[in-house]
């Protein structure tokens, strides 16, 4: 009896602690390396309106340039919803970036999306 109140603790223990470490993830993330100099050379609000369950979807064309970029940097202003980014294609050190936006389910977008350059 005691073995099995001990292994529900032990699992009760567990489970609180996977929460507690992914309780903080959001959809910020960076592609590539951002340095001291670089220039911003692109930002945008990428906001779209939730839909009643269903995912929001968003793609990003970042034409090509004639740097290379050095850093794509994105903010999730969701309150850790769910949201998520991928770059898609190109990206750094590339000259042009694809990135796919995708809300969780029922949620919709709220991102900032830098793109910044070698000091050229």
């Amino acid at each position: 009896m005691s073995h099995s109140i001990n292994g529900i603790f032990v699992a009760v223990a567990i489970v609180a602690v996977l929460n507690v470490a992914f309780a903080g993830h959001d959809g910020s993330t960076t592609f590539g390396v951002l340095k001291p100099g670089d220039k911003l050379i692109h930002k945008e609000e990428i906001v779209e309106a939730k839909k009643f369950l269903r995912v929001v979807t968003r793609k990003v064309h970042f034409k090509p340039q004639p740097y290379k970029l050095s850093a794509i940097v994105i903010t999730d202003h969701s309150e850790s919803k769910g949201g998520t980014a991928s770059l898609l294609e190109g990206g750094p050190p590339g000259k042009f970036a694809v990135i796919g936006f995708r809300s969780d389910r029922n949620h919709g977008l709220n991102f900032t999306l830098e793109i910044y350059s070698a000091a050229f």
